[in-house]
């Protein structure tokens, strides 16, 4: 479950109100299109060599027109192919995708790693300390039958391969962060978006892998522990009403105050207040999770587009014409996560000049969380 905890900070609460809300005839929901980028795998030089996960959220609203300009801008191109991949842009066309959807009020996130920090040896000793946490807390008071699906859990990620390990972990923390910011951003802007929250994640092949099972297997508890570590911030006075189908209310469901209490004792929390409602990560995370080829989906191929744009940009493979704007895409955040560094804490590394360009950039223009009195 997903801990709520509002806040009143001046800034927000004072551009929480007077937005028009939509009259609930036309159900609305926000999509949030996952794609990787790179290898996964460390380099043999000592170069760095990002790789990453990052996601593209569409508000319904825009979607339809959105999708037929995109379309209209694919045709245009000399090369007709039924899907096009990021890796085929070059400058003009990469800058034409990211300015093609700066209109359409998207919200990008993404969360990437440099393979040159992360050998085999720093993702054995990671993945073996994540797989022992997942029965760490395992008591007598657990029902039999969880406790041999997380132990079995456990096994399947100690034998996972370390690439497919480390794309699992950062699209779990990049999907915590999207629900924080997204639900941030649209309450203040577009509320009817928060009524259904879709995730559709890139499929790799005809079957699922060995990742997108342990994935959807595991985030419901790194969800868990995310949300009682940083509860999710929640703004008082904002229009919740669409977002509330997710909730649940511990004072009706007498297993999920039991599980509360269980849970606020594992995290030394206290006595949980059951009085108030909880959100219910099962619902929200996986009743509208699909695994789509992106041949199937033109969400997809623009996050694909946008993955590996911002990959090559890192990397020092893409001119800065082609990506400059990508700031425009994303929410500002005082300590963004897009930088990650697995395992045991080291000495911040130096980064390549590249990825301080792209840092900046998408700093420097990089659009507010709180929405001005014209609703923007």
């Amino acid at each position: 479950m997903l801990r709520k905890d509002p806040i009143a900070d001046p800034p927000f609460a004072e551009t929480a109100k007077g937005w028009l809300q939509d009259s609930g005839a036309i159900i609305c929901w926000m999509r949030v299109y996952i794609d990787e980028a790179g290898p996964f795998v460390s380099p043999a030089s000592q170069q760095s060599s990002y790789s990453l996960v990052l996601s593209l959220v569409i508000p319904s609203s825009a979607e339809q027109e959105l999708f037929y300009e995109f379309l209209r801008l694919r045709d245009s191109w000399p090369a007709q192919q039924i899907e096009i991949k990021g890796s085929a842009l070059d400058e003009k066309r990469a800058s034409q995708i990211i300015n093609l959807l700066v209109p359409f009020d998207v919200v990008v996130d993404f969360v990437s790693v440099d393979m040159a920090l992360h050998t085999n040896a720093v993702m054995d000793d990671f993945k073996s300390r994540q797989a022992a946490e997942i029965t760490a807390n395992i008591s007598r008071e657990h029902h039999a039958e969880m406790v041999h699906q997380l132990v079995q859990l456990e096994h399947t990620v100690r034998k996972m391969p370390n690439q497919l390990f480390l794309q699992s972990e950062l699209t779990i923390s990049l999907v915590l962060a999207v629900v924080q910011t997204a639900t941030l951003y649209f309450v203040q802007r577009k509320p009817s978006e928060l009524h259904d929250i879709a995730w559709i994640v890139d499929r790799k092949g005809k079957t699922l892998t060995a990742m997108e099972e342990t994935w959807s297997t595991l985030i419901l508890p790194m969800s868990e522990n995310h949300f009682m570590k940083t509860p999710l911030i929640m703004l008082k006075e904002a229009d919740y009403s669409y977002f509330s189908r997710y909730e649940i209310h511990p004072t009706l469901d007498g297993q999920m105050a039991e599980h509360l209490r269980w849970a606020a004792a594992v995290y030394g929390k206290g006595e949980p207040d059951l009085t108030k409602p909880v959100t219910d990560s099962r619902r929200l995370l996986t009743e509208q999770l699909q695994f789509l080829d992106s041949r199937e989906s033109l969400g997809l191929q623009l996050a694909d587009m946008l993955a590996t744009i911002l990959r090559r940009a890192l990397n020092g493979h893409l001119q800065k014409s082609g990506w400059e704007d990508f700031g425009k895409l994303v929410v500002y955040d005082q300590k963004p996560g897009w930088f990650s560094a697995l395992g045991a804490k080291r000495a911040e590394p130096q980064w390549p000049q590249t990825a301080r360009d792209v840092w900046s950039a998408l700093r420097t223009s990089s659009k507010p969380i709180v929405a001005n009195k014209r609703g923007s």
